[in-house]
C-alpha cells in the first residue's frame, strides 16, 4: 500500500489529504493499525504524530521510530511529532503564563481519560522525543517548538505553547539542509 503523508493516532482529527491512521478511537479513520505491530505502509513522505508518543510506552516510542524508517520514501521522508512538554507546562505554572481553561497539569501529565486509552504512559518533552528519535536512527531531528510549526501540519491546536514539535528528517535529499521548511515538498537534486 503506497501512501504519501500519514496522520498517525488521528482520534478525533480526521484531515483530508492525509492518510488517518488510528487503532483504538471510534471515530472515522482511513485505516485502523495497531503501531505496536507490522506497519503495512511504503513510500511515505510526511508523517504527523500529533499527541502519540505520550499514549505509547517509551520503549513501543522507540520501536515504532525504527520501524517507520522502514517505511520512507527513499527520496526521504519528514516526520513531525507535537505532543505535550511536560516541564513546559510545569515552568508556565510557576511563572503564572498557564492557562488552565482546557488543561489541567494533571491532563498534560495522565491524560485527559476522554475515551479508552486516553492516558499517558510518559512525561514528554521536546527535548526527550528529540533524543529517542535520533536513538531510533532518524539523522537529523530538530526541537523547533510549536511556534514553528508551519500549517501544512495537521496540528489540532496551536494555542498551548506547552507543546513540544520536534521535526526529524531521513533520507538523502536534504543532506545537510536540517532548516528546510517543514511544509517544503520534497527536493531529490
Amino acid at each position: 500500500m503506497n501512501t504519501t503523508r500519514l496522520n498517525l493516532g488521528c482520534g478525533d482529527r480526521y484531515v483530508d489529504g492525509w492518510h488517518n491512521v488510528d487503532f483504538g478511537y471510534p471515530d472515522k479513520v482511513d485505516e485502523r493499525v495497531d503501531l505496536d505491530g507490522p506497519l503495512p505502509w511504503t513510500d511515505v513522505s510526511h508523517i504527523y504524530a500529533g499527541h502519540l508518543f505520550e499514549h505509547m510506552s517509551p520503549a513501543s516510542c522507540l520501536s515504532l521510530a525504527r520501524r517507520l524508517l522502514d517505511c520512507a520514501d527513499p527520496a526521504g521522508c519528514l516526520l513531525m511529532a507535537v505532543g505535550p512538554d511536560v516541564p513546559i507546562a510545569q515552568a508556565m505554572i510557576a511563572d503564572g503564563t498557564f492557562d488552565p481553561t482546557y488543561h489541567s497539569l494533571d491532563s498534560i501529565i495522565r491524560g485527559a481519560h476522554r475515551w479508552p486509552g486516553d492516558e499517558h504512559r510518559w512525561e514528554t518533552s521536546g527535548p526527550l522525543v528529540a533524543s529517542m528519535l535520533r536513538s531510533a536512527g532518524w539523522p537529523v531531528v530538530s526541537d523547533i517548538g510549536i511556534a514553528h510549526v508551519s500549517d501544512f501540519w495537521p496540528v489540532a491546536d496551536r494555542t498551548p505553547q506547552w507543546q513540544y514539535a520536534v521535526r526529524a528528517w531521513y533520507g538523502p535529499a536534504y543532506r545537510g539542509q536540517s532548516d528546510v521548511h517543514p511544509g517544503e515538498p520534497i527536493r531529490t537534486s
